[in-house]
């Protein structure tokens, strides 16, 4: 910057000399013919005048000043003066008479001695000048010009997050000021920055970048949007609806190839799985063959050849587990990790984070949900269930204009089942309808256990009667053909069934319910092992 604002100031002095020499130059010029015009002027009437012109025009020739003098033919309009700067003369033409002119050469070497000389000593005076002033600018300037030099030099710094560049000066006053200032400024710089790279490292385990304050842009942006995520799944429904969240999370960071599983901790089954591609893993059967399901770590297969066991593809992958305890485990699988961005894989941890433990209680209210309306024994629905169902169900039939059949089932003699295998064997008996019965209808329909060896089962849009005493028809040959299986051996059971259909024969749901259990006591009177659809 300083050599930058000495060349303009040297600049600016060599201009204004050859400016102000110039003047000078033309000036004189301007002056010299003044003097030449005027002189011209004299002769010319001293000689129009006298009688003898050659003896006049001898004694001028005979002067310093005029070198020649002459009276030529030929007739010229105006008085004409030229400069002739290499010879050092000046030639004066002007109208004699009618028939001639008058030519005089006047002698200009001291007029063209002088404008060397006064040229000379302004150049002189212009170089004493700017050695004077670049002398004065650069002792009084050259300090600070040096605070602003080092202000760049500490900035380019302060961008690769260095805030230890600090400046210093010999100057007082405000000079001295402005440097303690920007001290102080970046000391207060250094403590926020270092407070806020404290903090969102601490959310985000993310590599330093060169560019230190860019990387503070892009990881304080990404919180934002984690923090709105989070808020955003807390006010869910469901542990299902946040992964399918999650899922498009990672969507957006450009992953084309992961896999996200959830686990339920009881059971040791996968109760929520979405695959981009292949998942690379044989653990469907068995989930503790999962080694980032076993040891709660992170498996990354950069860190041991084959750390991984159960994955059978040649990409390289990263398993992360998160909700590591309680109830709820998920697992995101990200494949070719080594095409991953570094701070991808720390965004999408720090989504995890976040999140974990509102999926650990989501999925916990779930279970405790699921254990009020589902019976222990039988895992069917229980009455709780059906008071909440009810009225869905027939609201959804009337929107449709459809029918639902209620139907009631009950085990025949299932008491002597009791009374001579005990009870375990009975609870084996009924788990094992429980499934035939389940595995008998659509996902559409409900079957509930009512109460004891009594079954509730709702069937959605059925056409008429006789389609429904098919499907009933059907459920009770696959019960009388089955053979239970209990400690003391097989045994064969049947069921007799009471059927209902709304809203032919019932215009609400407990109507409907109480319809079907007076065609089930029929159905038991006349002999059990068959259907009665309720008539009006």
């Amino acid at each position: 910057m300083k050599k930058k604002i000495l060349i303009i100031i040297a600049l600016i002095m060599i201009i204004s000399t050859i400016i102000r020499t110039t003047l000078v130059e033309y000036s004189f010029i301007s002056f010299a013919k003044q003097q030449i015009y005027t002189q011209t002027m004299l002769i010319k009437d001293i000689l129009y005048k006298v009688i003898n012109k050659n003896d006049y025009i001898k004694m001028m020739k005979n002067s310093d000043v005029i070198k020649d003098i002459n009276i030529k033919k030929g007739l010229i309009n105006e008085t004409k003066i030229s400069i002739d700067i290499k010879n050092k003369k000046i030639k004066a033409f002007t109208p004699f008479n009618e028939y001639s002119h008058l030519e005089i050469i006047f002698s200009a070497k001291e007029y063209f001695d002088e404008i060397v000389n006064i040229s000379i000593k302004l150049f002189l005076i212009g170089l004493i000048s700017l050695i004077l002033i670049i002398w004065i600018v650069n002792y009084f300037l050259t300090p600070y010009l040096e605070i602003l030099e080092n202000v760049k030099i500490s900035t380019k710094e302060i961008i690769k997050g260095n805030f230890d560049k600090k400046l210093s000066t010999n100057l007082k006053g405000e000079a001295k000021e402005f440097v303690n200032t920007y001290n102080q400024f970046l000391d207060e710089l250094k403590n926020s920055f270092g407070v806020i790279e404290e903090k969102y490292t601490s959310l985000i385990e993310k590599e330093k970048s060169q560019n230190p304050l860019i990387d503070a842009k892009n990881t304080i942006s990404q919180l934002a949007d984690i923090f709105k995520f989070k808020k955003i799944v807390e006010e869910d429904i469901s542990t299902e609806v946040i992964l399918n969240r999650l899922v498009d999370i990672i969507k957006k960071f450009n992953i084309n190839h992961f896999a996200l599983i959830g686990i339920d901790n009881i059971k040791k089954n996968i109760i929520f799985e979405y695959d981009e591609e292949n998942l690379c893993c044989d653990i469907n059967e068995k989930i503790e063959l999962c080694r980032a399901y076993r040891t709660r770590n992170i498996v990354n297969s950069n860190d041991f050849q084959n750390i991984c066991q159960r994955h059978f593809c040649k990409n390289s992958y990263i398993c992360i587990p998160f909700s590591k305890s309680g109830n709820f485990t998920g697992i995101l699988k990200i494949m070719d990790i080594e095409n991953t961005d570094k701070d991808t894989i720390a965004y999408i941890k720090a989504y995890i984070k976040e999140i974990s433990s509102i999926l650990e209680s989501k999925f916990t209210l779930e279970l405790l949900h699921a254990q009020t309306i589902i019976d222990p024994l039988t895992k069917l629905y229980n009455r709780r269930f059906l008071e909440n169902i009810l009225n869905k169900i027939v609201s959804n039939a009337n929107r449709n204009n459809q029918k639902v059949a209620f139907v009631m089932i009950d085990m025949d003699y299932f008491k002597k089942v009791n009374d001579t295998y005990g009870h375990d064997a009975g609870d084996e008996v009924l788990i094992q309808l429980s499934k035939i019965l389940k595995n008998s209808i659509r996902k559409s329909d409900y079957i509930v256990r009512f109460g004891g060896e009594e079954f509730l089962m709702i069937l959605n849009n059925i056409k008429d009667k006789d389609s429904l005493k098919q499907v009933l028809e059907k459920i009770r040959q696959n019960v009388e053909q089955y053979e239970f299986k209990i400690p003391q051996g097989k045994i064969h059971k049947t069921i007799s069934i009471g059927a209902t259909l709304y809203p032919i024969d019932c215009n609400s749901p407990w109507k409907c319910i109480k319809n079907a259990d007076v065609a089930l006591y029929k159905a038991k009177n006349s002999g059990r092992n068959k259907i009665v659809i309720f008539e009006s």
